[in-house]
């Protein structure tokens, strides 16, 4: 968000504070929305919560939708179908809510397009439009595969595969399929998300030795580099670069956002057909794989050393750079912006 609203400010005065929207004053062309659930601190605590999400929140919400679309021209741009967290009937009618007074709404990829129709038929008059996601040049990127791979204790002919962020209970069966894929010995699974979770043992203290031990039988597992805990910007580079693929685990989502980080590292990305997801990677010549399906999977896993072979890490990297950078999406917005002013106001 740091990186799109300095591209933006080169062509406009950008204000980047959601007090703002709940103020209902002030002059502004554009609102420009991203995620319902984070339209302040109060609405995002309610995704972590199960208990009801309060009538009077949503109806404030509406009031402050109803203000700006009278006076300003909404665009939001679609990062998901619902929330990752919750997505019970509170938070499917609060999307459908704050979708409902959008003039303008961008998407990652025509699926997303086509699913925003389908899950509101009933929304009128809105503009959809395709920008990709910009890449993530601003993060450091300074050290080299020899260099990450000897911080990490990795081998250098090691065959290594990264899944990068969070990675969710459901998902590491997927990854270790194919992680199970790759041809070999000499490989390694690199997931510093992948968090080693304590077992449901009513006895506290033989639960926390529990967990204790397993913490300490993975670091000595130098085939599995995992439970790193939260990895900081600047220490991005070092898994990215030792890595010889990127691998996607999610299977229920839109995007994601690994796509283009992937990309920008240089990395093939391998992820799920279907959804932005799927139609992303099979245009820019990834490998894909059909969820559910062990034989298409492990297709796609003996696709990425193919590709390395064609140097097609370094395709995804000049693509990440030439046409996703900062000042060519942030023009796009900023064209798209202007046409949706007109288009509502004239």
């Amino acid at each position: 968000m740091d990186d799109l609203k300095e591209g933006l400010e080169a062509h406009a005065e950008v204000v980047w504070d959601y007090e703002e929207f709940w103020k209902c004053e002030n002059d502004y062309d554009i609102v420009h929305l991203h995620w319902p659930e984070f339209l302040s601190y109060e609405v995002q605590s309610y995704v972590w919560e199960t208990k009801p999400f309060p009538r009077e929140l949503f109806n404030k919400i509406q009031t402050c939708l109803e203000y700006w679309k009278q006076h300003s021209t909404i665009v939001y741009t679609r990062h998901v179908q619902y929330p990752h967290h919750r997505h019970d009937k509170d938070f499917l009618d609060l999307y459908r809510m704050v979708t409902s007074y959008c003039d303008t709404v961008i998407h990652f990829a025509h699926y997303s397009v086509e699913q925003f129709k389908e899950f509101y038929p009933e929304h009128r008059g809105i503009e959809h439009v395709v920008i990709a996601h910009h890449n993530y040049e601003s993060l450091p990127n300074e050290i080299t595969r020899e260099e990450a791979r000897k911080q990490l204790g990795i081998h250098p002919t090691d065959k290594v595969m990264l899944v990068f962020g969070l990675i969710k209970e459901h998902e590491k069966k997927l990854i270790e399929k194919a992680f199970g894929f790759i041809q070999g010995r000499n490989k390694v699974l690199l997931a510093p998300k992948w968090e080693i979770q304590r077992r449901k043992i009513a006895y506290i203290r033989l639960r926390e030795w529990v967990l204790k031990f397993e913490q300490w039988l993975a670091k000595q597992n130098k085939k599995r580099i995992i439970n790193k805990g939260f990895v900081e910007e600047e220490d991005a580079q070092m898994y990215l670069n030792a890595a010889d693929f990127l691998f996607i685990p999610r299977t229920n989502e839109l995007n994601s956002g690994n796509i283009t980080l992937g990309c920008t590292f240089g990395l093939i990305v391998v992820g799920k057909k279907g959804a932005d997801i799927g139609e992303i990677l099979e245009e820019t010549g990834n490998p894909t794989f059909e969820v559910g399906n062990d034989a298409s999977l492990k297709l796609a896993i003996e696709k990425v050393f193919q590709l390395t072979q064609e140097n097609h890490g370094q395709k995804n990297r000049q693509l990440a750079l030439e046409e996703w950078n900062v000042p060519k999406i942030a023009k796009e917005y900023i064209d798209i912006m202007k046409q949706s002013i007109l288009k509502k106001f004239n």
